[in-house]
């Protein structure tokens, strides 16, 4: 019996809207791609959610992947950060939803100290939840091990009532170790037909 939903943020409660953000800033073709590889499609990515480097840091790592694009790299960061994330529209009805229903809810998200700040408007969500592990503040990041055992005994949930809904395959595969069960995010209404499947509905 499922007692508990675990949600993971980026791309399931809220829109990583990195291409759009890019196209705002003018960018395309060659440059768009070259941003993209030089920012959040780089390892140095996952370094910022981990929370161990400064955003001083980021930047430097991000304009040593490609000096050439320092101008539009510098003004991501100072300038266009506030806009890479936009809740969904069903986000709320969404978690208030599930808790009516009696359901613990908790999250665990690869998130970086940067975005809490820059992008606080877009995440009242949070509140809602019973609970909350991002990477930053625990310095580990999905889908390693450890991340999952933390959530889990901090909040005292029980692996084989629990089910979390995550957009990456790799970051289930890992839950699934500790008897969680897992539902690839493709959008709200499949979710719910499979979270219905779980006795969720």
């Amino acid at each position: 019996m499922i007692t508990t939903v675990i949600f993971d943020m980026g791309n399931v409660l809220i829109d990583f809207r990195w291409a759009q953000l890019f196209r705002e800033m003018g960018l395309s073709g060659e440059r768009f791609d070259r941003m993209a590889k030089a920012t959040v499609l780089d390892p140095v990515w996952s370094e910022f959610d981990r929370g161990f480097w400064t955003d001083e840091m980021m930047l430097e790592g991000f304009v040593k992947n490609d000096p050439g694009m320092e101008k539009e790299i510098t003004q991501m960061m100072n300038e266009y950060f506030p806009r890479l994330l936009k809740k969904f529209d069903y986000t709320d009805e969404w978690l208030d939803s599930i808790k009516a229903k009696g359901y613990k809810i908790y999250i665990l998200s690869n998130f970086s100290a940067k975005a809490f700040r820059d992008c606080t408007d877009q995440l009242d969500y949070v509140s809602k939840a019973d609970g909350a592990v991002i990477s930053y503040k625990v310095g580990l990041i999905k889908p390693d091990p450890a991340i999952y055992r933390y959530l889990l005994d901090t909040y005292d949930i029980d692996p084989t009532e629990a089910v979390f809904i995550d957009d990456v395959q790799e970051n289930l595969d890992a839950a699934a170790a500790f008897g969680i069960t897992g539902i690839l995010f493709t959008d709200r209404k499949s979710a719910d037909e499979e979270l219905a499947k779980l006795g969720v509905k």
